[in-house]
């Protein structure tokens, strides 16, 4: 059996393929398909293979490679280079003044030679051509090294201690340490920042915080209060820990929905993200545009990220389980509403097996979809 290389997602990702022969033991393959649909009834779906894990393939099927590794040879400057920079200096220096010395004794003894021998006139003409090639001679040693002793520093960029350090860790000339860049499509470790949010506050993030484009349609549809429905559904896009990562995954699904897909605006009513805010998207009173014959009746509430076999983090459950607490109190949604996951209402992987299996624990999750008739409101 061989799995071929895949083509990356979209023109952001890359080409993170893998070629295998034999048997795959329990490997497997999962095909999730994008979670939403549009209310022209334009159906698009962004699918995706992705290893689950790179542990689970067979020891025997992995091999070393015998390809030739090459080193980059650093050049160094040693303390014994240092020294005999600044001796010669040192020495050129102590030359020039003592050839100054010597040419200025010199020039006074020519000087009273001539006053026997010619007028004043000529020997003060040529005492002075003797100074002046002695200033002249000196001053252009002088900046030579002057330039000498600029440049040093910048050749002095490695200590002694890199030197060392070098020599003892021969890993480093061996082969570098990859495992931080691997990425298998589906779990990413990220380092991102915490940002501190109270216990009991749910911190909601403006169209204008995350720098969402207006709506191409002003006048949409409004939503009849209280709302007796909620639908989870998740974005099938990467996933964000941090707000910096959320307002960009946001802001590029709203792109998405608006300039693909030809909607008027975002498709969710919220969208809550691994950062632990909720990012507000047409609102409590604006029907969305997320699941297909069911937006008059419901809020649409995406996860950021797919969770077909990652669940999100817990500050991203608390959001949303705030979210619900918050629209009941404000009367937007009913105290008896209907908690739906996308897949029970579309043929969807949506919201991801790992997101679906946590909130059929929550309080007004309907287990039974079979006759939705008698769930839909009489409007």
């Amino acid at each position: 059996m061989t799995v071929k290389p895949i083509s990356p997602i979209d023109d952001n990702s890359k080409d993170l393929s893998l070629k295998v022969g034999g048997d795959l033991g329990d490997l497997q393959i999962s095909t999730p398909s994008d979670c939403e649909d549009d209310d022209t009834d334009r159906n698009t779906e962004i699918c995706s293979r992705s290893v689950d894990s790179v542990s689970n393939i067979p020891s025997s099927l992995l091999h070393t490679s015998n390809a030739p590794i090459f080193a980059t040879k650093k050049y160094h400057i040693h303390l014994w280079h240092k020294v005999v920079i600044i001796a010669t200096c040192v020495i050129v220096v102590a030359v020039v003044f003592t050839l100054v010395f010597l040419q200025s004794k010199t020039s006074k003894s020519h000087n009273s030679s001539s006053n026997q021998e010619s007028d004043t006139s000529s020997t003060t003409v040529v005492g002075l051509s003797y100074d002046y090639l002695a200033l002249v001679t000196f001053f252009t040693i002088l900046m030579v090294l002057t330039m000498q002793l600029m440049i040093y520093p910048l050749l002095t960029t490695h200590t002694n201690n890199d030197d060392e350090q070098n020599k003892h860790d021969t890993s480093k000339n061996i082969i570098p340490d990859t495992s931080q860049y691997v990425d298998n499509r589906m779990r990413v470790v990220r380092e991102a920042t915490n940002t501190l949010i109270a216990p009991n506050h749910l911190r909601i993030v403006s169209r204008t915080d995350w720098l969402a484009q207006p709506p191409d349609d002003p006048n949409l549809d409004k939503l009849r209060m209280p709302v007796p429905w909620v639908i989870i559904a998740h974005t099938a896009t990467e996933n964000c820990y941090s707000q910096t990562e959320c307002v960009l995954r946001v802001r590029l699904i709203q792109m998405f929905h608006m300039e693909s897909r030809k909607w008027d605006d975002i498709g969710y009513n919220f969208l809550v993200g691994g950062d632990g805010s909720a990012y507000y998207g047409r609102g409590w009173d604006i029907q969305g545009a997320h699941t297909l014959g069911y937006n008059k009746y419901s809020i649409g509430i995406g996860f950021v990220g797919t969770f077909n076999n990652v669940s999100p983090s817990d500050k991203q459950l608390e959001a949303c389980k705030k979210l619900l607490q918050l629209g009941v109190q404000l009367g937007k949604l009913s105290k008896d509403y209907k908690l739906l996951a996308h897949r029970q209402l579309q043929s969807t992987l949506s919201p991801g097996d790992k997101l679906y299996n946590i909130i059929k624990t929550w309080p007004h999750f309907v287990n039974d979809t079979s006759d939705l008739s008698s769930l839909i409101p009489p409007y």
